[in-house]
């Protein structure tokens, strides 16, 4: 018998232990590598994710996208185009 057979389970009584099968074993540290191995790659990825946003938003700073410019009218479309002479005549008389 070997020590490696048993496990203590979490949360069961002091000094309690299953003994797994070694194929289960195996199944188990194999299992964790590939989590170990999943975890090492997400992490990656999200340090990517977050240099790529925190340099969009370097960008977006420099560009002036987070302040509003008040005053500044853009190019007008034909309703308002019409709607300001409508204004406009209506002073006029």
């Amino acid at each position: 018998m070997n020590v490696n057979d048993f496990v203590i389970l979490p949360g069961s009584n002091s000094g309690t232990s299953v003994r797994l099968k070694t194929k289960t074993v195996k199944e188990l540290q194999l299992e964790k590598a590939q989590l170990e191995t999943e975890n090492r790659e997400m992490e990656k990825r999200l340090q990517q994710l977050q240099s790529n946003m925190s340099r969009e938003k370097e960008e977006r700073r420099k560009l002036g996208a987070y302040h509003w410019k008040s005053g500044q009218a853009g190019p007008r479309t034909p309703q308002a185009r019409v709607l300001a002479q409508n204004n406009e005549n209506r002073k006029k008389v």
